[in-house]
This record gives C-alpha cells, structure tokens and sequence, in this order.
C-alpha cells in the first residue's frame, strides 16, 4: 500500500526553508525512529519543480505492507512527535492524501520507446 501526501509549506516560510527543513530533519526523524521507520517499507520526498504552478510544495510518498503498519505508525509517542514536528514547517490543514494499492504501468521505463510496438 502506497501513501501520496500533497503538501504545502507553513505560511511565512520561504521554499527553500521548507525544502531544507523537509529533507534535513523531517524526513530523517521517521527514518532514524524505530516505531516509525520500522514500520515503512519506503518514504521518498518529490519536491515541487521550480516552475511547478500547482500550490503544492511537494509530495511525499510512503510504501507500507499492510494497513495495520500504517495504523501503527501513527499510534502512539511517535506518531505523535511526527505530527508536532509537521506543524514546523507544514500548512496540516492543507494536507491532501491518497491511499493507493497495486499498479498498472502503462509505459515502463526499462522498455524504451524505440522497442514498443
């Protein structure tokens, strides 16, 4: 299961700011915690391109094997030390997230298109 976050800095804060802020100590927060790493399978952070005009600053994208990881994740001191660090440099209200399961790959990069039908 798969968890795309769609996220927007906290007013006041510059981009870059946000970004430094996000990749520096956010993302290394869930990675080096146990009860919070440790239940997820990956977590990428896709910042927003320069020239990017939708509103978002960025997407963060979570794999976990079950619902249940995910539910675990967010329970207890953990989960909520991950939501006070957010309100540093995120706008939570904003937040937009999206739970997907499976794939279906229309164009696969590892065939090129000169080899496609």
């Amino acid at each position: 299961m798969k968890l795309f976050a769609f996220v927007k800095r906290k007013e006041g804060m510059s981009r870059e700011e946000f970004l430094a802020y996000w990749h520096t100590q956010h993302g290394p927060m869930i990675r080096d915690t146990p009860e919070l790493g440790g239940q997820t399978l990956s977590y990428v952070q896709y910042p927003a391109a320069p020239q990017d005009q939708s509103g978002w600053d960025g997407v963060a994208v979570q794999e976990f094997a079950s619902w249940g990881d995910f539910v675990a994740m967010l329970s207890g001191p953990a989960g909520d030390t991950m939501r006070e660090d957010e309100a540093n440099f995120l706008d939570s209200s904003s937040i937009k997230v999206v739970f997907t399961e499976g794939q279906v790959v229309m164009i696969d990069p590892a065939d090129p298109p000169a080899a496609r039908p």
